[in-house]
């Protein structure tokens, strides 16, 4: 049973943490879904689909993450596009991935089409494994598909004691600085560095964690914001003609981030991305929301750094710790806020969403329903509350996502 707060108006990527306001953000009605029975309900539409037991629960855990984090253009509102490709057949519910180490520090992973959650996943382990034993893991990944928010990833190697760099491309969305149409995608990155040794997430501030987008704003923020037909910022798009434009349906490009400088950088992200896995790259990328049989060849990068290396890890994060505490502390512009380290807004939001409930906002809520009268299942807004403990998986040697006995 899932536990449905009634109808509200919620920012969604933000609701009371009022120093996080310059995040990018739309307004909606919304419904409170307690995270738990969420991840339930997603991973129940992931096995209808033809995801085993463990690769759904892994891929609605990842996804109900980014919703707890506030990135709620990288959420649950995409998983009536995965279903579609897995109908399709464009995302492959059963690939078979295959990791080969190309040197002691360097590794490549062929993603076999899988959903792109399960991909990166298994990158990050196979760099995490590259690293425990040469000291740097660097994983090139091909044949992959959308994975979402990169936080995740960055958390997954920063648990292992390890700094993480993550790159990933996309389709052509944004427009090159000076150019009238778009080349790369969102092209996002991560970097992730851990503040304690066990980076347990009942801690205040396990991560610093830089996830961003290099467009001022990710696609899916706007893609949201066309579903549930509310008004996006001037400043963010451009329509076909190449006016700004705060209407959503209308988009047709995204500006940059900080013009020339995020221009640069997505470019850089894709030759990252692209060049080294032999992915295609900007224009040649087959479109996200395009034809739903046609497979995407995502490429991307994950890096891992094993801090004990070069220093004693507790060392590192006691010192990272002083650091961001001493960044904490600087005045602010505004009275009565804070300044904020990387991560530390989606830490917030995430600390309230845990208690308080993932607002789903009402269009994407019945995208949702329809999935689950498709796949015979409970819709999310019939059902009333029940909480439910979901195992945490984790990716084995053999290749399969299993169960673990704790809860995550």
């Amino acid at each position: 049973m899932h536990n449905i707060e009634p109808i509200g108006i919620q920012a969604i990527a933000i609701s009371l943490v009022p120093m996080v306001l310059s995040m990018p953000q739309i307004i909606t009605k919304s419904r409170c879904v307690d995270h738990l029975a969420l991840t339930r309900f997603i991973s129940g539409l992931f096995r209808s689909a033809g995801l085993p037991d463990g690769d759904a629960q892994l891929a609605a855990t990842i996804l109900v993450e980014a919703n707890l984090r506030g990135i709620d253009s990288h959420g649950v509102a995409r998983v009536p596009h995965y279903l579609n490709r897995l109908r399709h057949g464009s995302i492959n519910p059963l690939p078979k991935m295959q990791t080969d180490q190309l040197s002691p520090a360097s590794g490549l992973l062929d993603g076999d089409h899988g959903l792109g959650h399960l991909v990166m996943y298994r990158a990050a382990e196979q760099a995490i494994e590259i690293a425990q034993h040469g000291g740097a893991g660097w994983v090139a990944v091909r044949n992959s598909s959308h994975c979402g928010s990169l936080a995740y990833y960055g958390e997954q190697i920063a648990r292992a004691g390890m700094i993480a760099m993550v790159f990933t491309h996309v389709d052509s969305l944004v427009l090159p600085y000076g150019a009238k149409k778009p080349f790369c995608g969102t092209n996002p990155l991560c970097i992730c560095a851990p503040m304690s040794i066990d980076g347990e997430r009942s801690q205040d501030h396990p991560y610093v964690c830089l996830d961003m987008a290099t467009s001022r704003v990710p696609w899916n923020t706007v893609a949201n914001a066309a579903k549930e037909q509310v008004s996006i910022e001037l400043g963010w798009a451009v329509d076909k003609e190449g006016h700004d434009t705060n209407t959503a349906e209308q988009v047709a490009a995204l500006h940059p981030m900080g013009d020339y400088k995020g221009s640069g950088l997505g470019l850089m992200i894709d030759v990252l991305c692209s060049l080294l896995s032999g992915a295609p790259f900007g224009p040649d990328i087959s479109k996200m929301y395009g034809n739903p049989d046609e497979r995407r060849y995502l490429g991307g990068l994950i890096g891992a750094i094993d801090i004990a290396r070069f220093v004693p890890l507790q060392s590192f994060c006691d010192r990272l710790t002083s650091m961001i505490e001493q960044w904490n502390d600087l005045p602010p512009t505004q009275p009565g806020s804070k300044v904020l380290y990387p991560g530390e807004p989606e830490w917030l939001i995430r600390k309230e969403r845990m208690a308080t409930g993932v607002p789903i906002g009402l269009q994407v809520l019945a995208d949702l329903d329809e999935q689950a009268v498709f796949y015979g299942q409970s819709t999310l807004s019939s059902e009333s509350s029940e909480a439910t403990v979901m195992p945490e998986p984790h990716f084995s040697k053999e290749g399969l996502w299993r169960k673990r006995e704790s809860a995550y």
